[in-house]
């Protein structure tokens, strides 16, 4: 009996240690799992306290830098309707009432350094494209305008008055050679021969033909070729015109010769020239210059 009742204490003994370590066990459990969660819902406080505080500091600096553009922008706006740029004048208008071109009104927006309008361009090139064309023109004018005048001088010293009487000292001066006897045997012809204008050329008797000049050192010398029928020429009369004035006889050459030399007096004026052929009949006849005139030009006075 004492023996089943020692076994049932110790069995009882057993079963209570049992229980125990089962209790002690579980409560183990519970509190191991209730940390867990305390630090699983300690963490997901912390993280949503940390996202909070970042969107509400994010915010506030968004805030900030949005209130500073704010009032630099409203700075800017402020000095820029301060500033006046006044109208640019516009130098393309060239006819009374014409608009101002888009491109040159006043304009206050600001421009990228560096940048050009295709417009603008465009319109620069074609005013000075037209711009040159008129020098051009204006160029090409005056070029007319001064062979007009050229030709209207030669044009009015042919058909000037007769050339004045020659002095009676003047045969002598020009009549060196033999030939000269006929111009001072008969003196009443030559007279009358320089005193009349010469006459273009007729049947038998022709000018003096391709009439030229060459300039020299001192002044110039004209040279010209007889006609190809000179029979019956005595000599030849070299007459000058000075501005615009009556001829006058400068020299009286023998047949022979076809060229004369004549000296630059003054580097002022304009001088005209023409030969004549003087036939034995009495007859004078105009020739003809390279340039088929009847009388040439040359700047400045001779004689």
């Amino acid at each position: 009996m004492a023996v089943k009742k020692s076994a049932k204490k110790v069995a009882k003994k057993s079963a209570v240690k049992k229980s125990a370590k089962k209790s002690v066990k579980k409560a183990v459990k519970k509190s191991a799992k209730k940390t867990s969660a305390k630090k699983t819902s300690a963490k997901k406080s912390v993280k949503k306290t940390a996202k909070k505080a970042v969107k509400k500091s994010a915010k506030k600096a968004v805030k900030k830098s949005s209130k500073k553009v704010a009032k630099r922008s409203s700075k800017v706006a402020s000095s820029t309707a301060s500033i006046v740029i006044p109208p640019v004048p516009n130098s393309y208008s060239r006819t009374p009432g014409a608009s101002i071109p888009a491109a040159l009104s006043t304009n206050t927006s600001t421009k990228k350094p560096g940048v050009t309008n295709p417009a603008e361009t465009t319109k620069v090139t074609k005013e000075t494209s037209k711009s040159s064309s008129r020098v051009v023109l204006a160029v090409i004018v005056g070029i007319v305008i001064l062979a007009l005048i050229v030709v209207s001088r030669n044009s009015s010293n042919s058909k000037s008055s007769a050339p004045a009487t020659p002095v009676a000292s003047a045969a002598p001066a020009t009549s060196t050679s033999a030939s000269a006897a006929p111009a001072t045997s008969t003196s009443a012809a030559p007279a009358a021969s320089s005193a009349s204008t010469p006459s273009a050329a007729t049947a038998g008797h022709e000018g003096p033909q391709s009439i030229n000049s060459h300039l020299t050192s001192n002044g110039a010398t004209i040279s010209w070729k007889a006609p190809m029928s000179s029979t019956g020429i005595a000599n030849y009369n070299v007459e000058i015109s000075v501005n615009g004035g009556a001829w006058k006889l400068i020299s009286t050459l023998p047949a022979s010769q076809l060229s004369i030399d004549v000296t630059k007096s003054a580097a002022t004026g304009w001088s005209s020239f023409r030969v004549s052929a003087v036939y034995s009949d009495g007859q004078t006849i105009l020739g003809t210059t390279v340039l088929n005139k009847s009388a040439f030009g040359l700047s400045g006075q001779f004689n």
